[in-house]
């Protein structure tokens, strides 16, 4: 597979592009992200950046298809690596959370609605993203179910959506205590009581 561009070295340009990017995002929100601004981060003329992204709009696409490879790579190391399904979504939490303590401006880009209002091509590249990491979801459930690990009658789609919304009310509440607590510490937390809820 393809290594995303999270995987390439921090001094590589487009590497830094990014990364300058989702830091202004995360500390001033999508709206602050301007070419302007950015190329002061990183320290380039404005048409230097443009070298490499078209605009903005080409920019966010970048980072949205750039964190789909990031998800597949967890699939494959979830799938190379668990003991059984119940520990394929613990390892898979635990990935998606150290993904977003690493980039935390990730969270906005795709949980806030204000990158894609309005905006079809980046809903719809969302969305293609949401999905994907729901259907594996979906899929772990389906395997814990036949490993008797999990309720049988489960709904597995809001299962799926249960479970994914772990990662935002644990990110959210990370970022209330100022990111001052374990990251990691809030998901197992969280993953526990979700298991109460849907386990055998």
């Amino acid at each position: 597979m393809k290594k995303s561009i999270f995987f390439q070295a921090p001094d590589s340009r487009k590497g830094d592009i990014i990364t300058s990017a989702l830091r202004i995002i995360d500390q001033n929100g999508i709206r602050a992200l301007t070419v302007s601004r950015l190329a002061k981060e990183v320290g380039f003329v404005e048409s230097a950046l443009y070298r490499h992204f078209k605009s903005k709009k080409d920019l966010i696409l970048f980072i949205i298809d750039s964190i789909l490879q990031e998800a597949r790579a967890h699939f494959e190391a979830v799938e190379e690596k668990a003991e059984d399904a119940v520990d394929a979504l613990r390892r898979l939490l635990h990935l998606h959370l150290n993904f977003l303590e690493q980039y935390p401006g990730i969270f906005k880009v795709v949980y806030s609605d204000e990158i894609h209002l309005g905006d079809e091509e980046l809903q719809d590249r969302l969305y293609r993203l949401i999905s994907e990491i729901v259907d594996f979801i979906k899929k772990i459930i389906a395997k814990a179910n036949a490993e008797e690990k999990l309720q049988p009658d489960l709904d597995l789609t809001v299962t799926a959506m249960h479970f994914l919304g772990l990662v935002y009310t644990a990110f959210s509440f990370w970022t209330l205590k100022r990111r001052k607590v374990s990251l990691k510490k809030i998901g197992e937390a969280l993953f526990e009581q979700f298991l109460v809820g849907v386990k055998t």
